[in-house]
């Protein structure tokens, strides 16, 4: 259970709270488009730290990750489980910076693998009753991110259909870099954190200080980025 509430607060509910602080913190993210945008980012971002920190707890944290799903631990398709969760977590980083159809095909991708795990955690509850926690709960994480994502790729895409959208300007993707530039490091320091604390069976220490360094770190990148950057007024960016 202890493992499914720290897998559902970081990557379902702590990248809308980041998102949604972001979006209150920054004067620039005033439009509806920026808005989306900023959970869009954050989305994939913690979806990379899933990625990373799922492949931490199959690699470090077998015989945890295998007992919170009711299944015997040992199995060495953990392993490639895990290799194909970083695979995923690599092309969410990659979507953060990109508003093209890259988007599209990591989310894709992701349902596939998130819809098919689901489908054999019912058919396994189904065969042999087995109501653990990772093999029940789980499914609400493995449905609910690409809910989100889904949902949140639409309204992006009719933003940008309006006659004012921004997409593709300078001034938004100068505004957008700085959002990255938090989004990025944070996601980085959540996922080795999660897997370096899943290790040693201290998972919510290990997010606490992935977290914490993820933000001294995104702080720094933004303001160097900010630095470098000109809002759309002309201006050094801020806010």
């Amino acid at each position: 259970m202890s493992v499914f509430l720290l897998r559902t607060f970081a990557f379902v509910i702590l990248p809308l709270l980041l998102a949604a602080l972001a979006v209150t913190l920054d004067r620039n993210a005033g439009t509806r488009e920026r808005r989306i945008e900023v959970f869009l980012v954050y989305m994939f971002a913690l979806g990379a730290a899933a990625g990373i920190g799922n492949w931490g707890g199959h690699l470090f944290a077998a015989d945890q990750v295998a007992e919170s799903i009711g299944w015997e631990p040992g199995s060495p398709f953990q392993l490639e489980t895990g290799f194909a969760n970083l695979s995923y977590g690599v092309l969410a980083i990659i979507a953060m910076g990109r508003r093209d159809g890259f988007r599209e095909a990591t989310v894709i991708g992701a349902t596939v693998m998130a819809v098919g795990a689901t489908a054999v955690h019912i058919w396994d509850i189904a065969a042999t009753g087995n109501l653990a926690p990772g093999n029940t709960l789980q499914n609400v994480i493995n449905l609910a991110r690409p809910a989100l994502l889904i949902g949140l790729l639409a309204a992006s895409r009719r933003a940008e259909g309006l006659p004012a959208s921004e997409a593709g300007t300078p001034a938004f993707d100068v505004w957008r870099g700085t959002v990255i530039a938090v989004a990025g490091p944070i996601a980085g320091c959540v996922g080795v954190g999660m897997g370096l604390g899943l290790a040693f069976d201290q998972g919510w220490l290990g997010l606490v200080l992935g977290l914490a360094g993820g933000v001294a770190l995104g702080l720094l990148s933004r303001s160097r980025s900010v630095e470098a950057g000109i809002d759309a007024a002309g201006s050094p960016a801020s806010g």
